[in-house]
């Protein structure tokens, strides 16, 4: 019997030591990434990333363009597309669902229920978790951005009408806006926008481009007015005004809604968590002065 273990033992760790060379030598053929013109990679895709790599070349032949494009997209709207691209977006869903699965397997494995059913069922919901944790986390950068975006918008506009009144033409109004307005994405997208227009693309075609990229309708409306004013030769100055006092007004309205919603988003943990605590200290006390009394 002691021998059968140690033959099970010695198996179980051959096999781990070739699956260990067969991804070390999967790995080492694939070619190294040159990743300098790109944003650098968060700290947990560091520890994952040459797997990603290796699955992305495995799969990017099957994708179609459709699902490139789309993703692509998504990934513009995010600010995220100098960090990833939409292959190897792919191939980071299908890393994170195998590493979410062998995680469940992992704990069925510690607790001591390992069974078939068991592995099913940590395939079953591991992969669908894993394949979809990518697409959320794209998802709250994409809301995180639209916020700062929306932050920022009214004081970039008014950095641009006072430029543009100062005698200033739009595209230098723009590249004084990003001088001194705040750091964040809005001032990357103007800044790439003013690389559109040095590499000769038109000025109404710099705009939708980055109203394309941020699909953002405030973003929109801007580059819009911006293109109709240019258009049929209105003042810029005053549909700039009208903007950034309709984005401000827009902002304040904002936090009104956010302030007014407040109370009704407390109301459930009050009632879940804070409530009954109360209620327990009060049952304690009233239970000591019913047993003084005699009562109990």
């Amino acid at each position: 019997m002691n021998m059968l273990l140690i033959l099970v033992a010695l198996s179980a760790a051959a096999a781990v030591g070739l699956v260990f060379v067969a991804t070390r030598g999967l790995l080492q053929q694939v070619p190294p990434e040159d990743r300098h013109y790109q944003d650098p990679l968060p700290r947990g895709l560091q520890l994952i990333w040459p797997v990603v790599t290796a699955t992305t070349l495995a799969i990017a032949p099957r994708l179609k363009s459709a699902q490139l494009e789309k993703t692509h997209r998504a990934l513009q709207s995010a600010g995220q597309d100098y960090v990833l691209t939409p292959e190897s977006l792919y191939g980071l869903r299908v890393v994170a669902a195998v590493i979410v699965t062998l995680f469940f397997a992992l704990l069925v494995l510690m607790l001591g229920r390992a069974s078939l059913a068991t592995l099913l069922m940590c395939v079953l919901f591991g992969a669908p978790l894993g394949w979809m944790y990518p697409t959320l986390w794209l998802s709250e950068k994409r809301n995180l951005r639209r916020r700062k975006v929306v932050r920022d918008l009214p004081t970039y506009l008014d950095f641009i009408t006072m430029a543009v009144e100062a005698g200033l033409n739009i595209t230098g109004a723009i590249e004084q806006a990003v001088q001194k307005g705040p750091q964040g994405p809005l001032g990357q997208e103007f800044a790439r926008m003013l690389r559109d227009l040095r590499a000769g693309l038109p000025r109404a075609e710099a705009l939708r481009r980055m109203s394309d990229r941020m699909d953002i309708s405030q973003i929109a409306n801007f580059t819009s007015s911006l293109i109709q004013a240019d258009r049929v030769g209105a003042s810029l100055s005053d549909a700039l005004r009208a903007q950034a006092g309709q984005r401000r007004e827009e902002r304040f309205l904002r936090a009104e809604k956010l302030a007014l919603e407040a109370p009704v988003k407390m109301m459930l943990p009050l009632v879940m968590f804070f409530f009954p605590l109360i209620f327990l200290v009060l049952a304690y006390f009233i239970y000591l002065q019913m047993k003084q009394q005699g009562i109990l």
